[in-house]
Formats: structure tokens, C-alpha cells, sequence
């Protein structure tokens, strides 16, 4: 077998997202990854924000979901793992948000 880092078969593929690459992630890798015949699961992971979007592939195609805040946990079973935001995000710190609707 070749020395090689690439899976043969993935299930699952985890895309970090840059600030400045986080459009092309969105658009053009995730159309990329939809055509891999075995991938069931994309995770695309906020760096400046602990958000995830999560696209599940199901019967009548694809489907997505957003997981926001740390205390939120994506429920992976075709690896049969729960992911928390917690431990994706750990020793990082986030500026406070801004509620703009109280300020006027």
C-alpha cells in the first residue's frame, strides 16, 4: 500500500475556515466535496466564530445545518462520535457581541 495521507473511502471531511478563504469554502470546496461518492458529511468550522455548518447527505440529496455558541454539540453517526463546539474551539476566546437592536 502507498505511503499516503488521502482515506480511500471518507465519510466525513472538516474544513477550517480562514477569514479570508471563508467564500470559496462556502461555494466552490463544499460543490467539490459533494461529488465525492462516499462522503456523507462536510463540516465547515468559523475560525473568528464558534459556528459550524454541517451538510448531511441524505436520500433526496444534501441537507444543512448550523451549530452556534459554545454550548452547542454536532451529532456525527455515520462516525459514531458527538462533536461539542466546546472542544472545537478550546483555549480560544471570542470578542463579545454586540446586541445592535439595544443600541439607537
Amino acid at each position: 500500500m502507498p505511503d499516503t495521507d488521502e482515506a480511500r473511502e471518507p465519510r466525513l471531511v472538516v474544513e477550517v475556515a480562514s477569514p479570508s478563504t471563508t467564500t470559496i469554502d462556502q461555494t466552490r470546496k463544499v460543490e467539490e466535496y459533494k461529488r465525492h461518492p462516499t462522503l456523507t458529511t462536510i463540516l465547515l468550522v468559523e475560525t473568528v466564530t464558534p459556528q459550524a455548518l454541517l451538510y448531511r447527505r441524505g436520500a433526496d440529496g444534501w441537507e444543512i445545518e448550523t451549530f452556534e455558541g459554545l454550548e452547542a454539540a454536532i451529532d456525527l453517526p455515520d462516525i459514531g462520535a458527538t462533536l461539542a463546539m466546546a472542544d472545537i474551539y478550546d483555549g480560544l476566546t471570542f470578542p463579545a457581541r454586540r446586541d445592535l437592536a439595544s443600541e439607537g
